[in-house]
Protein backbone atom coordinates (compact mmCIF):
# COMPACT_ATOMS: atom_id res chain seq x y z
CA UNK A 1 0.00 0.00 0.00
CA UNK A 2 1.49 3.33 -1.12
CA UNK A 3 0.19 6.16 1.06
CA UNK A 4 0.65 9.85 0.35
CA UNK A 5 0.77 11.67 3.71
CA UNK A 6 -0.64 15.20 3.74
CA UNK A 7 0.45 18.11 5.90
CA UNK A 8 -2.70 17.94 8.03
CA UNK A 9 -1.74 14.53 9.43
CA UNK A 10 1.83 15.56 10.23
CA UNK A 11 0.84 18.78 12.00
CA UNK A 12 -1.98 17.13 13.95
CA UNK A 13 0.34 14.35 15.10
CA UNK A 14 2.92 16.81 16.43
CA UNK A 15 0.71 19.51 17.97
CA UNK A 16 -2.51 19.62 19.97
CA UNK A 17 -5.50 19.55 17.66
CA UNK A 18 -8.93 17.90 17.72
CA UNK A 19 -7.61 14.94 15.71
CA UNK A 20 -4.17 14.58 17.29
CA UNK A 21 -4.91 11.16 18.78
CA UNK A 22 -6.26 9.90 15.45
CA UNK A 23 -3.17 11.14 13.56
CA UNK A 24 -0.74 9.76 16.14
CA UNK A 25 -2.44 6.37 16.27
CA UNK A 26 -2.58 6.10 12.48
CA UNK A 27 1.09 7.04 12.06
CA UNK A 28 2.14 4.58 14.78
CA UNK A 29 0.38 1.76 12.89
CA UNK A 30 2.21 2.43 9.60
CA UNK A 31 5.42 0.46 10.12
CA UNK A 32 4.83 -1.73 7.06
CA UNK A 33 3.37 0.90 4.76
CA UNK A 34 5.10 2.70 1.94
CA UNK A 35 4.62 6.31 3.05
CA UNK A 36 5.29 9.22 0.71
CA UNK A 37 5.82 12.80 1.81
CA UNK A 38 6.44 15.70 -0.55
CA UNK A 39 8.99 18.35 0.32
CA UNK A 40 6.08 20.75 -0.20
CA UNK A 41 4.45 19.24 2.90
CA UNK A 42 7.40 20.34 5.03
CA UNK A 43 6.97 23.92 3.79
CA UNK A 44 3.28 23.75 4.64
CA UNK A 45 4.05 22.25 8.06
CA UNK A 46 6.35 25.12 8.95
CA UNK A 47 3.72 27.58 7.72
CA UNK A 48 1.02 25.91 9.84
CA UNK A 49 3.29 25.89 12.89
CA UNK A 50 4.08 29.59 12.41
CA UNK A 51 0.36 30.34 12.18
CA UNK A 52 -0.19 28.44 15.43
CA UNK A 53 2.58 30.48 17.02
CA UNK A 54 1.07 33.78 15.86
CA UNK A 55 -2.29 32.70 17.28
CA UNK A 56 -0.66 31.89 20.61
CA UNK A 57 -1.32 28.15 20.28
CA UNK A 58 2.42 27.37 20.40
CA UNK A 59 5.36 29.06 22.04
CA UNK A 60 8.68 29.37 20.21
CA UNK A 61 10.19 26.25 21.76
CA UNK A 62 7.13 24.16 20.88
CA UNK A 63 7.14 25.46 17.30
CA UNK A 64 10.82 24.59 16.85
CA UNK A 65 10.38 21.18 18.47
CA UNK A 66 7.32 20.29 16.36
CA UNK A 67 9.11 21.33 13.17
CA UNK A 68 12.17 19.23 14.05
CA UNK A 69 9.99 16.25 15.03
CA UNK A 70 8.06 16.39 11.75
CA UNK A 71 11.25 16.58 9.71
CA UNK A 72 12.82 13.73 11.71
CA UNK A 73 9.73 11.57 11.21
CA UNK A 74 9.65 12.30 7.49
CA UNK A 75 13.34 11.54 6.99
CA UNK A 76 13.06 8.30 8.95
CA UNK A 77 9.84 6.83 7.58
CA UNK A 78 9.21 8.24 4.11
CA UNK A 79 11.15 9.17 1.01
CA UNK A 80 10.92 12.82 0.10
CA UNK A 81 9.50 13.59 -3.31
CA UNK A 82 9.68 16.94 -5.02
CA UNK A 83 6.94 18.44 -7.13
CA UNK A 84 7.76 18.57 -10.82
CA UNK A 85 6.66 21.10 -13.40
CA UNK A 86 4.01 18.64 -14.58
CA UNK A 87 2.63 18.52 -11.03
CA UNK A 88 2.25 22.30 -10.99
CA UNK A 89 0.42 22.14 -14.31
CA UNK A 90 -1.87 19.37 -13.06
CA UNK A 91 -2.53 21.30 -9.85
CA UNK A 92 -3.47 24.33 -11.91
CA UNK A 93 -5.93 22.20 -13.90
CA UNK A 94 -7.39 20.82 -10.67
CA UNK A 95 -7.83 24.35 -9.27
CA UNK A 96 -9.65 25.46 -12.43
CA UNK A 97 -12.40 23.00 -11.56
CA UNK A 98 -14.34 25.29 -9.24
CA UNK A 99 -16.56 22.45 -8.06
CA UNK A 100 -13.51 20.62 -6.65
CA UNK A 101 -13.13 23.19 -3.88
CA UNK A 102 -9.37 22.57 -3.91
CA UNK A 103 -6.96 25.25 -2.76
CA UNK A 104 -3.60 25.54 -4.48
CA UNK A 105 -1.55 23.69 -1.87
CA UNK A 106 -3.95 20.76 -1.69
CA UNK A 107 -4.18 20.60 -5.48
CA UNK A 108 -0.38 20.31 -5.59
CA UNK A 109 -0.47 17.48 -3.04
CA UNK A 110 -3.08 15.67 -5.10
CA UNK A 111 -1.16 16.20 -8.35
CA UNK A 112 2.02 14.73 -6.84
CA UNK A 113 0.10 11.78 -5.38
CA UNK A 114 -1.54 11.08 -8.73
CA UNK A 115 1.75 11.25 -10.62
CA UNK A 116 3.28 8.78 -8.19
CA UNK A 117 0.25 6.52 -8.56
CA UNK A 118 -0.26 6.29 -4.82
CA UNK A 119 -3.15 4.05 -3.87
CA UNK A 120 -4.10 5.78 -0.61
CA UNK A 121 -4.16 9.27 0.83
CA UNK A 122 -3.72 10.13 4.49
CA UNK A 123 -5.29 13.51 5.16
CA UNK A 124 -7.56 15.14 7.69
CA UNK A 125 -8.81 17.55 5.03
CA UNK A 126 -12.23 16.53 3.73
CA UNK A 127 -11.98 18.45 0.44
CA UNK A 128 -8.62 16.92 -0.41
CA UNK A 129 -9.81 13.48 0.69
CA UNK A 130 -12.98 13.68 -1.40
CA UNK A 131 -11.02 14.80 -4.48
CA UNK A 132 -8.47 12.00 -4.04
CA UNK A 133 -11.28 9.46 -3.90
CA UNK A 134 -12.78 10.93 -7.10
CA UNK A 135 -9.41 10.25 -8.74
CA UNK A 136 -9.36 6.61 -7.64
CA UNK A 137 -7.44 6.79 -4.38
CA UNK A 138 -8.59 5.26 -1.10
CA UNK A 139 -8.79 7.11 2.20
CA UNK A 140 -6.13 5.82 4.58
CA UNK A 141 -7.69 7.63 7.54
CA UNK A 142 -11.38 7.56 8.34
CA UNK A 143 -12.48 10.71 10.06
CA UNK A 144 -14.97 10.34 12.89
CA UNK A 145 -18.40 11.75 12.10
Amino acid sequence: MRVYVDTSVLVAAHTREPHTALAQTWLAEQSGSDLIIATWALVECDSALAIKRRRGELDEASQIAASADIEHFAKRFAPFVTAQESDHQRAQELCRQASSGLRAGDALHLAVALRLETTHIATLDKVLSDNAVKHGMTRAITMPT
